[in-house]
């Protein structure tokens, strides 16, 4: 497997992808058979245990990114704020009346791997594998539409169309802004931390089609130009440096 990262990097990002989305659906259905719902929690937290001690083995965790922003780069922090302000958009429609202690901890413990693994997916495996056969530009642009298409496998997670017609385009805008800033900064982690902040607003806030089309309105307003300001800054600073363009250079 470790061999595929320099031989066929885009066939071992697909195959991680492929990993992540079987377990999320098996622990899914088994949670729900044996009326255990923090089941896939714990099946994220475990497989986010794997991929760390599988990149630490081969030596590979600051080529994908799993380190601090790069010295040297801009303040990391200025690339993310539109991004965290986002996330604080969902508790406009108030919070879920069912959650309890329990459901908060299996929240919290989701959010986490979701967030770590889906950074690692698509930022760290894809976006390396694709700045190996297109240009950085076209590569974010790549990721960040196909981080948004595999959303779609929530249509098996009883999410509507609409629902997952919102979802989609809300990743894809929030793929590219955060595959440009890994790019930028040379660390998927300022993007771990957004995506499990983002994903905590959503889980423990109140569910409406109406509010949800109002959020991706405003994300969308505020991604389109946030990117644009990326795509500049990366035009005139290149991307982060210090990073081996192959783990093993």
């Amino acid at each position: 497997m470790s061999k595929l990262q320099d031989t066929k990097p885009l066939g071992h990002a697909l195959i991680w992808v492929a990993v992540y989305i079987v377990v999320v659906n098996i622990g899914d259905f088994l949670g729900e058979e044996i009326g255990f719902p923090g089941l896939t929690s714990l099946a994220l937290l475990a497989l986010s245990i794997v991929l760390v001690f599988y990149l630490r083995i081969g030596g590979r965790l600051a080529f994908y990114g799993i380190r601090p922003p790069l010295p040297g780069t801009p303040p990391s922090a200025l690339f993310y704020v539109p991004l965290f302000a986002i996330t604080f958009l969902q508790y406009a429609k108030g919070f879920a009346s069912d959650l309890d202690l329990r459901s908060i901890v299996y929240a919290l413990v989701l959010v986490a791997g979701v967030g770590f693994i889906e950074e690692l997916l698509f930022r760290g495996f894809l976006l390396q594998a694709l700045r190996a056969r297109a240009s950085v530009t076209r590569a974010i642009v790549i990721s960040g539409v196909t981080f948004g298409i595999g959303h779609i496998v929530n249509l098996m997670r009883g999410y509507s169309l609409t629902e997952q017609v919102l979802q989609l385009v809300a990743a894809v805008l929030i793929g590219i802004a955060l595959a440009y800033g890994a790019v930028l900064t040379g660390s998927i982690l300022p993007g771990v931390a957004f995506h499990a902040l983002f994903n905590l607003s959503g889980t423990l806030t109140k569910h409406s089609v109406l509010w949800d089309s109002v959020t991706v309105g405003i994300i969308a307003a505020a991604m389109v130009p946030y990117i644009l300001f990326l795509r500049n800054r990366l035009a005139k600073v290149g991307p982060a440096v210090g990073i081996p363009a192959s783990p093993m250079a």
